[in-house]
């Protein structure tokens, strides 16, 4: 019997086709325009109307950022978004407002009152107005490219809103590490101590200025791993007694003493393995997520 002869298709080599409107490249496109062509600002930069996304990089002296400022991969600290359609920081739903530098100032603002630890003048900026339909594409871009972004992740409360008034808010982690913010909650953070918190630091930085790989991927499950028993936790509904239960009372007393802080009237439970979802712990989960998420977009912008 005779052999067919391979065919010129039969040995044809095959090419990947680029698709430039699926969804992985369409953030490629939104991240490198942001990188390549925008200058890095002041922190804040002068009014600019308009939405968009945009990245923090900070240049100081800090000893848990000294990597970032060292290595040669820019890495951001912190990147954000600020929609045209979203009223929540009390800008009208308009493409011709001021919400993205609005947003940016807003943070300066916050940077400046933590100047125990932190100077507005070693920051910069980089933006990318946008039109909404493509800002939470180039957010996902920026956090997939360098997860873990620091506080996005592993230090939560810089971006979020002021509390209420209630004075047993726990600390976030940022304004434990950067105390100076007047909204500061008035009990120590939830879940860690400042020398555990700065131990996660320390692991998260070392993993985002590593490339995209397996080193990087087996020093983000390191950070994850890096789990301590919870401190304190607010009263569930049904329990009664104060509204401050206490999981580990040397943690608590020795946190809230080195922060100068009353000690609230509060409950001591032992052995407690179940304690309430922590909402810091359910931002930096969601976050790691929506990074791992958007790792895993094959070129088709399906999920592999």
């Amino acid at each position: 019997m005779t052999r067919r002869r391979p065919t010129r298709r039969d040995q044809a080599r095959q090419v990947e086709v680029f698709d430039p409107l699926a969804l992985r490249n369409l953030q490629e496109v939104l991240r490198l325009r942001l990188e390549w062509t925008t200058d890095l600002d002041d922190f804040p930069p002068h009014d600019f109307v308009g939405a968009g996304v945009y990245a923090v990089y900070y240049f100081g002296d800090f000893d848990l950022y000294a990597p970032l400022k060292t290595t040669e991969r820019k890495v951001p600290i912190y990147v954000g978004k600020a929609e045209a359609g979203n009223s929540s920081y009390g800008e009208p739903a308009s493409p011709d407002g001021f919400q993205l530098v609005n947003r940016i100032k807003k943070h300066a603002d916050s940077v400046a009152e933590a100047s125990q630890t932190l100077n507005v003048t070693d920051f910069k900026v980089r933006y990318l107005p946008l039109d909404d339909a493509w800002i939470v594409l180039a957010e996902r871009a920026l956090l997939r490219e360098y997860r873990p972004v620091l506080w996005n992740t592993v230090m939560p409360g810089f971006g979020a809103n002021a509390p209420g008034s209630d004075r047993q808010n726990a600390r976030s982690i940022w304004d434990t590490i950067h105390p100076g913010r007047p909204r500061a909650g008035r009990l120590c953070n939830r879940r860690f101590t400042l020398e555990e918190m700065r131990e996660r630091v320390r692991l998260a930085v070392a993993a985002s200025i590593l490339e995209e790989g397996e080193e990087r991927t087996a020093a983000i499950e390191a950070l994850e791993a890096y789990q301590r028993r919870p401190i304190w936790r607010p009263k569930k509904s049904r329990e009664r007694g104060p509204r401050v239960v206490v999981q580990d009372q040397a943690r608590f007393l020795s946190e809230m003493a080195r922060l100068g802080l009353e000690i609230p009237e509060h409950r001591v439970v032992d052995n407690e393995l179940d304690p309430a979802e922590d909402p810091e712990a359910t931002a930096e989960r969601n976050t790691l997520v929506a990074e791992q998420l958007a790792m895993e977009l094959d070129t088709d912008g399906r999920l592999m």
